[in-house]
């Protein structure tokens, strides 16, 4: 490539001679990796019949790992996006962006399954603080035609992110000149799609939907957070009214998706949010060693997303872990035994007193034999 030894702006020359083809690679492969371990054993849980969870939460959990799929297949194999901060930059070396589609097509494409990720995801924290709630009086009892439209509600207001995304894609009036500066004609000499929103901290006509965005963001950040809040306080003043084996096994629920709650704004919220942080703040004042070391990890945190919420989910959660255990066992070690993940009693009880609603028959190990 021309220019390989010449230093530029920012530390852009580590992305050009380095780090963009490490980031390519990282994300050409974690669909694949993804796809042939983690996704298998979620879906695998998900249809066991020993999972004890209840057809809404089973159902909202199944639909979010498709959505968060979909969208690692998207935003890592068919785009492989870099940003190029400071500058209101993002670039794109996948496939798709290499077969002349336009930029608001392309964007749109993208933001649909960055999007779709979050109504699956809102789903199962309404689903998860109605249980936690239902024996109280709680003015966030909603019933279930309440629960449909918040639901519509906050879909749509993300929707609109799709249409701002493809509407306001546009590349800057001054693009043509910005191009041939060194810290960007490397990217065009590369091939792939230059978003080129403008110079660091104007964003020009992008900033339409940063504003879109940061309304949606803080509209759904709000509710989640009033949610949140009325759960744990909802779970402390029943800790002393349940039973401690019921409590026990309600608070691992909610205890996982909480740790997942909290994944979702590292590897999601607040990646997303620096990624266009440029369109509206010039930050050139940071120093560029700063500059360029969270220019270097944005795009792999965001392509976590995916994979840390699967992970939590298989981990964090115990029962989920004596399955995995037990698939393990029985099907690599080939130890034979009475097919049932569980093996005790007490889990049984924990969890039919945590799910009322989840099924009735539910087999229990009797003998393993070794």
């Amino acid at each position: 490539m021309k220019n390989s030894t010449s230093d530029l702006n920012y530390l852009l020359h580590l992305d050009r001679d380095f780090v963009l083809d490490a980031s390519v690679i990282y994300q050409k492969y974690l669909p694949l990796f993804t796809l042939l371990t983690i996704r298998p054993m979620i879906f695998y849980i998900l249809l066991s019949k020993a999972t004890l969870m209840s057809a809404d939460l089973r159902l909202g959990y199944f639909i979010n790992q498709v959505a968060v799929l979909l969208h690692e297949l998207n935003f890592c194999f068919l785009y492989r996006m870099h940003v190029i901060a400071p500058y209101a930059a993002l670039y794109c070396d996948g496939p798709i962006c290499r077969i002349g589609l336009p930029h608001s097509l392309l964007m749109a494409l993208l933001s649909l399954t960055v999007i779709w990720t979050i109504p699956t995801f809102l789903f199962i924290l309404m689903r998860m603080h109605q249980r936690v709630i239902a024996n109280t009086k709680s003015i966030l009892r909603f019933s279930t035609s309440s629960q449909v439209i918040i639901l519509v509600f906050l879909t749509f207001l993300l929707s609109l992110n799709v249409f701002g995304f493809g509407y306001f894609s546009e590349n800057c009036d001054d693009c043509d000149e910005l191009e041939k500066m060194p810290d960007l004609a490397w990217v065009i000499e590369r091939g792939g799609t230059l978003f080129l929103y403008g110079p660091p901290g104007k964003g020009h006509h992008f900033q339409g939907e940063t504003i879109i965005l940061s309304i949606t963001l803080a509209t759904v950040g709000i509710f989640i957070a009033v949610i949140t809040v009325n759960t744990a306080r909802t779970m402390s003043a029943q800790s002393v009214l349940l039973a401690s084996k019921t409590q026990q096994a309600q608070n691992r629920l909610i205890r996982v998706f909480f740790w997942q709650l909290a994944g979702v704004n590292v590897c999601y919220i607040i990646p997303l949010a620096l990624m266009l942080l440029a369109t509206v703040i010039d930050y050139t004042f940071i120093d560029s060693r700063i500059i360029a070391a969270v220019r270097f990890v944005l795009v792999p945190f965001f392509s976590l997303e995916g994979t840390q919420l699967s992970l939590i989910f298989l981990f964090k959660n115990p029962v989920h872990r004596k399955i995995l255990n037990y698939v393990f066992r029985h099907t690599i070690l080939r130890q034979k035994s009475i097919v049932t993940p569980f093996e005790s009693v007490r889990h049984v009880t924990e969890f039919r007193s945590a799910f009322p609603t989840a099924q009735q028959s539910i087999p229990i190990i009797v003998k393993t034999v070794y």
